[in-house]
């Protein structure tokens, strides 16, 4: 990252590398210790019970056969109470050796329990940060097999959509809510940055989405235009108030197959980004685990609206991209 600059003119101060502000969103711990010991404990009481109750017959029958047709796709771990199995009972379902971001919850999960939870330790922490979903919409981009729209269908949303753009990944979800029955559940199998039928919901979620897409920085505008009162913006992020974007990338050993791709920005680079839409420090809560290059941002966008219907914004243009308000040149 290049050292900041400013220069200033007579009118205007120019920032380059920085921001120009001093103020900074207010800071938390992302879990105490306490509630990290809460945590833990009922974490491997998951495990315990799945060693004490799973027997060789609950691997057969209707359910176990539809989880096993998803064989490798279960990125996430969901349970069927009533039969008493989970996509993690039998270890060639999951998918495997993949920890999941911070599911280890610094690394008091061993690996090997992180996989077979994921996404359960993360719940752990974001549960109770979570604003009253009673009576709201909630839409998650990126929902994978589902975890989080039951959550929140559990947590008492009155509209919960998951959005995901891998078939196979929809499918499981759709499966596994065929099983459970939440009716207040929809997926959608789509690509939200291009799809402008999704409609905004008054809370956005999003884990471990951004980064691993091509246009990061056009998927956060998107998902702020998406989010009526709401954004959680679950990510890695560099922890530094200079302004910067790193790309990595995963390649097969003979690099000729790309795996994955990587877009970490920093923290600093994202507030600042968030002001061209109207989003201020003072509307950002963050949650860190030091170290850990990773932040749960809670954005809250009714001010943001506020801002966009007062003409709060630099210039016309600006602000009828950041409305969405795109209109093509004539053939």
């Amino acid at each position: 990252m290049r050292d900041p600059i400013l220069y200033e003119f007579e009118n205007y101060v120019y920032a380059q590398g920085r921001d120009l502000g001093d103020e900074v969103p207010v800071t938390r711990p992302l879990f105490s210790a306490d509630s990290l010991r809460v945590a833990l404990a009922e974490l491997r009481e998951i495990l315990r019970r799945d060693q004490e109750n799973l027997s060789p017959g609950r691997l057969r029958g209707p359910v176990a056969d539809g989880i096993r047709s998803f064989a490798r796709q279960w990125f996430q771990r969901l349970d069927f109470p009533e039969h008493g199995i989970s996509t993690t009972s039998d270890r060639s379902w999951p998918v495997p050796s993949d920890e999941g971001g911070v599911n280890t919850l610094g690394r008091n999960l061993t690996s090997e329990e992180a996989c077979l939870l994921r996404p359960w330790p993360k719940w752990m922490y974001i549960r109770p940060l979570l604003p009253d979903l009673r009576g709201k919409s909630i839409m998650e981009i990126g929902s994978n097999n589902g975890f989080f729209p039951v959550r929140f269908a559990e947590l008492g949303a009155a509209r919960v959509t998951g959005v995901e753009v891998q078939k196979r990944k929809f499918e499981s979800a759709v499966w596994a809510n065929s099983v459970l029955g939440w009716r207040n559940i929809e997926f959608r199998h789509s690509d939200f940055l291009v799809d402008f039928t999704i409609e905004p919901h008054d809370v956005v979620f999003v884990s471990e989405v951004v980064n691993h897409l091509l246009c990061p920085m056009w998927a956060i505008a998107r998902l702020v235009s998406l989010a009526r009162e709401m954004l959680l913006l679950d990510t890695g992020v560099f922890d530094t108030t200079r302004h910067g974007l790193e790309l990595s990338t995963g390649w097969s050993r003979d690099a000729q197959n790309l795996r994955f791709l990587n877009f970490q920005i920093s923290d600093g680079l994202l507030c600042s980004y968030l002001k061209l839409f109207g989003i201020r420090n003072e509307d950002i809560v963050k949650y860190v685990e030091t170290g850990a290059g990773h932040i749960l941002y809670m954005i809250d966008t009714r001010k943001m609206h506020e801002r966009r219907a007062n003409g709060d914004l630099p210039d016309n243009e600006l602000r009828r991209s950041l409305l969405l308000d795109f209109k093509f040149p004539d053939k």
